[in-house]
Formats: structure tokens, sequence, C-alpha cells
């Protein structure tokens, strides 16, 4: 048993350090993304789109139901494996983002430290749920719910501007796509199910 654990977290290591690493790096270059007019090239709008689509929060959650998936052997371990990932791919990108800033020659202020704080504040809940929610997803693809959820709310957020932007709309379609492609996940895992229980 404390070998499989052992295996379990060393498995989990190498996926948090490179899922980080990569989330982190996109996540920089999110934020200092430059504005995308009529003059955009193929390259740069995938760079842009792959950037934006890997650091916003509804896939941020889903990185940390897949560690709490992959890796929890129950809810527990769940919980402690999103959180865990969440807050180390926060950290990293927190490191990331100071690097940038420094080499700018910007001194980091007490705003952007608070602002920090709370986002590491928000990476524990988020993470905590995400981990949870990845786990009981092996139970119940019900609870996938959770994800067009999150997905319509940043919809929402988004709001009509980003309707308007190129990079903004694909991000959104993309966002329309994975809502139907969930509920028609749920409804094939609970057609199954059914024909299962009267087979």
């Amino acid at each position: 048993m404390v070998r499989k654990y052992s295996g379990n977290w060393k498995s989990f290591s190498v996926f948090t350090l490179v899922v980080s690493l990569i989330v982190g790096y996109f996540s920089v270059l999110s934020d200092n993304l430059p504005y995308m007019g009529n003059g955009v090239t193929v390259s740069e709008f995938i760079v842009s789109y792959f950037a934006v689509m890997i650091n916003s929060l509804p896939m941020w959650f889903i990185y940390a139901m897949v560690a709490g998936g992959l890796f929890g052997r129950n809810l527990k371990q769940g919980v402690i494996f999103g959180t865990v990932y969440t807050v180390f791919a926060i950290s990293v990108y927190f490191v990331m983002s100071n690097i940038l800033i420094i080499s700018e020659g910007t001194v980091v202020g007490e705003t952007q430290i608070s602002t920090y704080m709370i986002w590491f504040a928000a990476s524990l809940v988020g993470g905590s749920v995400g981990g949870g929610v990845g786990f009981l997803v092996k139970r119940n693809a019900f609870a996938l719910l959770v994800v067009p959820a999150g997905l319509l709310l940043q919809l929402f957020i988004n709001g009509p501007p980003s309707w308007r932007d190129i990079v903004g709309i694909a991000q959104n379609v993309t966002y329309c796509v994975m809502i139907v492609g969930i509920f028609a996940l749920i409804a094939i895992n609970a057609t199954k199910n059914r024909n299962s229980v009267t087979s």
C-alpha cells in the first residue's frame, strides 16, 4: 500500500511539474498579449488563442480536476492532489511573472502583492473543489455538470465585447463546444448505465 501511494506521488510530481511549467509560461504570455487587430497572422492567432485558453479560469479548474481524477484514490486524496497542483502551478506563474517584471525594470508593488495573495487564496479553494470534483467524476458522470456551469459563468463574464475580437470569439466558441460536448457525454453515459441495468 505504501509503495503504491509513493508511486502515485511520484507520478503526480512529474505531472505537476510539467503541466505547471506549461500553464505558467502560457499564462504569462496571455498577460502580455498585444492587441489582436485585423492584421493578425495565423501563427499569432494560434499562439494567442492557446495562451488565452490555457490561462482561463475554467481551464485552471479543469487542470485541478484532472489532477484529482488521475491521482486521487478517494475523495480526500482527490482534494489534496487538486489543491497541491493548483498552488504549485500558481506559484510557478507568480515566479515567471515576477521574473518578467523585474527584467523590465519594474518594481513589484504592494497592489500586485495583494493581488497575488487573492489569487493564491482563490487557488486553494478552486484547487480543492476541482480535485474533489475530478475524483467524483470517476464515480458519477453527473459531477461533470460543474464544468458547464463554470463555462457559462465565464461566457457571461466575458460579455459582448469578447465577441468583437477574433481570439475572444474563438475562446467563446470553444466554451460553447465544450458545454455541448459535456452534456452529450453525460447523456451517453446515462444511456449506457440505463441499458446495463435493464439488460
